[in-house]
């Protein structure tokens, strides 16, 4: 019997899918790839996703980079280019390749917004036999929201500061308006990715005069809303 697998990433979205391939099939295997950077709310979150639903669920990741983007940026001397981050691919699409079998069903929660990132993972996975659970029943990113909730869930922290998912405090898919939040939220992970662009020789934002280092981004730039990164999953989509 074939698998069934459900990438669960502590986000409103992952938690609905694997709740809703839990009715569907009838024996789901839960599997968190845990990165360091995130917030450690989302362990609070698992668990309590745990308890409420009696889905247990497994957590890997990848020993060599010891879980950390920073290990990966810096081992790599790299942090993003034009096809993406190579965090996404060494801590998630990578883990998630080494975990899989060929015959597993596995389940990703991309909501009804995301049908493009579903069809760019479609194609640039074609061995996967891939069920994309709220999809395919029109659920969105909302709805996410309002089952967690009605669940009795606190959502994740990143979640409750305003933030639209679930990513690593300090996601270098972000913009200037985000990066400012993460500036007044999480002040040492901002120094932290300040100093490793320093290091590396390379700025995560751009103007039309060319690169802005975090150091130099003044505490007005950008868009909150506008410049919130995409949701990390086994995709890597950088904000233009």
């Amino acid at each position: 019997m074939s698998r069934v697998i459900s990438w669960f990433s502590c986000g409103a979205a992952s938690a609905y899918a694997t709740y809703l391939a839990s009715q569907k099939y009838e024996n789901v295997e839960a599997v968190y790839c845990r990165v360091l950077e995130e917030s450690k709310d989302n362990l609070r979150f698992l668990e309590q996703f745990e308890l409420k639903t009696g889905i247990p669920v497994k957590v890997i990741g990848n020993e060599k980079y010891k879980n950390s983007i920073y290990n990966v940026f810096r081992t790599k001397k790299f942090i993003k280019g034009t096809t993406g981050a190579p965090c996404t691919l060494e801590l998630k699409k990578n883990v998630r390749k080494v975990y899989q079998k060929h015959d597993d069903i596995q389940v990703f929660g991309y909501t009804v917004e995301e049908q493009n990132r579903a069809d760019r993972f479609i194609d640039s996975n074609n061995e996967v036999k891939e069920d994309f659970i709220l999809l395919d029943n029109n659920i969105s990113k909302q709805d996410c929201l309002d089952w967690v909730v009605s669940m009795g869930f606190t959502l994740p922290e990143m979640y409750r500061l305003g933030y639209n998912n679930n990513n690593c405090i300090g996601c270098v898919k972000g913009g200037m308006g985000y990066w400012n939040a993460i500036r007044k939220d999480f002040p040492q992970a901002f120094d932290r990715m300040a100093k490793l662009e320093r290091e590396i020789g390379y700025a995560l934002l751009k103007d039309k005069n060319g690169q802005v280092f975090l150091d130099e981004l003044e505490p007005y730039r950008g868009n909150f809303k506008r410049d919130l990164p995409p949701d990390c999953g086994f995709t890597c989509e950088i904000i233009k």
